[in-house]
């Protein structure tokens, strides 16, 4: 497999876990909000029993309750609908959730003002883009959280229990203080986790690569024996399907007359021909010049018509390439009976193979 195309498949897994923890940060978002109002409620009971609520009941029940749930409401299920229904790309919707949860705690913060350790909630924000391991997500998501938190401690208070005074100041300077640390935390971790997936992505391409090359002939680019055994496990389980047995002719006289690198590119052009061919045909190579197809849920007729196609492209394709030296191929194929194994079938091809070997060059006979 090409560097290129191992790269894409180890950054379409690392899509997939962005998704699936994307999905997870929306449902923290949830949980906040349904959070906030749960503690509401109980505050307010808390409160009422105590008679610490200073305003009357119904403007408490809309100030802390009715319209920051509601807010937080709209903030959520708007998130999901961005998230779902925009044809955006993946940075976009992850920075509209880590947005959300933003002015979540800036929604939170203005209602208790009047308590100056909520302000650290701004926090929790930045520290949770740090699993989208992108740098420019959690420097944003921190300084709008830096900036809320500076626009809700000086803004006019929604909370009239709030009082502003000197160690009011020095709590939010000490918030905002923290806040920065977090940040220069994040990044140091943001830098240690890109090395880490910098040699999490070289495992990841020598395993793929690694696969690939047990999994599929270096030569030919069809499957390989141990991709034909585990094909074999597989198909124990299948029903309706054709095995097809494939053999050069004369083989042998091709490398001892032309020489091992024109038998090595005749073996090329079987390949080529073979992966060419239609979606329910799978092929391997099992030996020197021996190799196996199966086909999925075949019709007898299309089976051997679609051999007799591939036997006619090779012979043309050959008589381009070596005029001087014409070249076939014979098949043997045995279609899937009931209760059969894929050993069983294997031995029935087999011998068809054999069979159309002794009827001359070129034939193809089913068993």
């Amino acid at each position: 497999m090409e560097e290129k195309q191992v790269l894409a498949e180890i950054q379409k897994q690392e899509r997939q876990l962005s998704t699936y923890w994307r999905s997870l940060h929306w449902h923290v978002c949830a949980v906040l909000a349904a959070g906030t109002a749960a503690a509401e409620v109980l505050l307010f009971f808390v409160l009422d029993a105590a008679s610490l609520i200073s305003c009357s009941v119904p403007v408490y029940l809309i100030r802390y309750i009715a319209v920051p749930s509601l807010i937080n409401g709209a903030l959520v299920w708007g998130c999901r609908w961005l998230i779902r229904t925009r044809d955006w790309d993946e940075t976009k919707k992850d920075g509209i959730v880590s947005l959300t949860m933003t002015l979540l705690c800036f929604v939170i913060t203005i209602i208790h003002g009047a308590f100056s350790s909520v302000y650290m909630m701004f926090v929790l924000p930045t520290l949770l883009t740090t699993v989208y391991e992108r740098k420019q997500l959690t420097v944003v998501t921190a300084l709008t959280g830096m900036v809320l938190c500076g626009l809700s401690a000086f803004m006019p208070s929604w909370d009239p229990d709030k009082i502003v005074t000197a160690y009011y100041f020095s709590d939010i300077l000490i918030c905002l203080m923290v806040q920065a640390g977090t940040l220069a935390a994040c990044w140091e971790l943001l830098e240690f986790q890109d090395r880490r997936r910098q040699i999490s992505r070289r495992r990841d391409a020598e395993r793929i690569s690694l696969q690939r090359e047990v999994s599929y002939d270096a030569l030919t680019g069809v499957g390989s024996r141990m991709a034909l055994n585990r094909c074999f496990e597989e198909l124990e389980t299948a029903q309706d399907y054709a095995l097809v047995l494939l053999d050069l002719d004369d083989f042998k006289q091709i490398n001892d007359q032309l020489g091992h690198l024109i038998g090595d590119e005749v073996l090329r052009q079987v390949g080529q021909l073979l992966n060419n061919d239609s979606e329910g045909m799978r092929a391997y190579r099992f030996g020197g010049d021996e190799f196996c197809v199966v086909l999925k849920q075949p019709q007898s007729d299309e089976a051997e018509r679609c051999m007799r196609q591939l036997q006619e492209q090779f012979s043309q394709r050959m008589r381009e390439l070596f005029p001087k030296f014409p070249m076939t191929i014979s098949l043997g194929i045995h279609h899937q009976q009931g209760g059969e194994s894929a050993l069983q079938c294997f031995r029935h091809a087999d011998e068809a193979l054999y069979k159309a070997k002794k009827q001359g060059k070129n034939q193809l006979a089913s068993n």
